[in-house]
Formats: structure tokens, C-alpha cells, sequence
């Protein structure tokens, strides 16, 4: 199996774990605390840009898709540690999530009404979605690390994960144009990279749906 077929493969199986992680979600829904029923609402959000990108991909580009997925994950993800992780709405983290919001929703409307070229296409988007989320899992360290209250270290592990995950993803994000454009074949091993890391972010999560589900009592959140 070549490189290219094997990386066929594994872009074949995010929609399958994201798919996984909605039914099992429904199915334990009711057993679920409110933080990892958001988590079925990021598998569902991220499979409604995953089949739509591969829609968009049957008559044409689908670049655009990047952009949408960004701007839904960095408002996404910001709200979820709003809500749930950080104790406090910190002024100038929160200052810096409106801002690429506005970024993002920016380059979004640059790319649907100004003509771009493929070969000088470079999103940022996906960059500064993943800075955000990197600079509310670094907040939510510096809580933890001035929390003396062993209680409330319990979601420390998930935030570990997700901003291992989104270091990784920004590293290889970066050079998204020389990724698009690039003709060797190295960049089959990027988005090769990409897809286990993507795989592994998934399966993590089912993971943690899972444990939640099963610990939990069936009552009514």
C-alpha cells in the first residue's frame, strides 16, 4: 500500500470515528455530564464540515472548508472553556477570541467574494483558531497550577489533550500553501500526520464519552 492510498484510508476513517462518537453519544446522552454532552455537539458540528467538504470536493476545490471549520471550532471551543473549564472570563484572552472571530469571518468573506488563486492560497484561519484554543488551554494551566484544591483538577487530563492536539495541528497548518501546491509527494506524509493525530483527538474523546457514560447515573442532567 502506497503512502497516497494509505492516507486515502485514514481520511476515510474521521467521518466513521466522528459518526461513532454522535451514537454513542445519543445512546449515552442521559447518563452524560454537560461538559461531555458539548463534546457530541463538537463531534456533530465537525461532522457536518467533514461531509461537506468532501461534498465541495466532488466539484471543485473545498478550501473554503477549512475557513467555516475553523471559525465554528474557535467559537466552539471558546465557548466550552468559558462555560466549563475556565472559573472566570478573563478580559484579555476573551478580547483576543472576539478578535479572530472577526479574522476569521473576515477571510472567510474575502474568500467567497474576491477571486483567489489556488497557488496563492494561505489561510491563517486555521492558525489563529488553533492559537486561540492553545492560549484557553494555557489559561486553564495557570488556573489549575494556582489551584491548590485537588478537586477540581478532574478535566486537567482532556485540556492536556487538547492542547497537545492543537500545538501539533497549528505545526503543520503552517504551511498550508506549500501543503496545497507542493508535487514531490511529501505531503502525503503531513496530511498523513495529520489524519493520526485528527484519529487519535477522536478517539480520545469517544474514550472519555464513554467513561463519563458508564460512571454516571441515568438521572437527568
Amino acid at each position: 500500500m502506497s503512502i497516497f492510498e494509505f492516507s486515502r484510508l485514514l481520511g476515510q476513517l474521521s467521518p466513521v470515528f466522528l459518526i461513532l462518537g454522535v451514537l454513542l453519544g445519543m445512546l449515552l446522552y442521559k447518563r452524560l455530564n454537560a461538559i461531555h454532552k458539548s463534546i457530541i455537539y463538537y463531534f456533530l458540528a465537525m461532522l457536518c464540515v467533514d461531509l461537506t467538504g468532501r461534498f465541495l470536493a466532488q466539484y471543485g476545490n473545498n478550501h473554503v472548508v477549512l475557513i467555516v471549520y475553523s471559525l465554528v471550532e474557535v467559537m466552539g471551543v471558546g465557548y466550552f472553556y468559558y462555560k466549563f473549564l475556565l472559573s472566570k472570563r478573563y478580559v484579555p484572552i476573551f478580547i483576543v477570541n472576539i478578535l479572530a472571530i472577526l479574522y476569521i469571518s473576515w477571510e472567510l468573506f474575502s474568500y467567497l467574494f474576491f477571486k483567489t488563486d489556488v497557488k496563492y492560497f494561505q489561510p491563517y484561519a486555521k492558525v489563529v483558531d488553533n492559537f486561540v484554543v492553545i492560549l484557553l488551554a494555557l489559561t486553564f494551566l495557570y488556573e489549575k497550577m494556582n489551584d491548590f484544591k485537588e478537586s477540581r483538577w478532574d478535566n486537567f487530563k482532556l485540556n492536556i489533550v487538547v492542547l497537545v492536539f492543537f500545538t501539533l495541528n497549528t505545526l503543520i497548518f503552517l504551511p498550508f500553501n506549500f501543503l496545497v501546491n507542493e508535487s514531490t509527494g511529501i505531503k502525503f506524509y503531513f496530511w498523513m500526520g495529520n489524519l493520526l493525530i485528527v484519529l487519535l483527538f477522536y478517539g480520545f474523546l469517544i474514550n472519555e464519552v464513554w467513561k463519563n457514560g458508564r460512571q454516571s447515573k441515568l438521572t437527568p442532567q
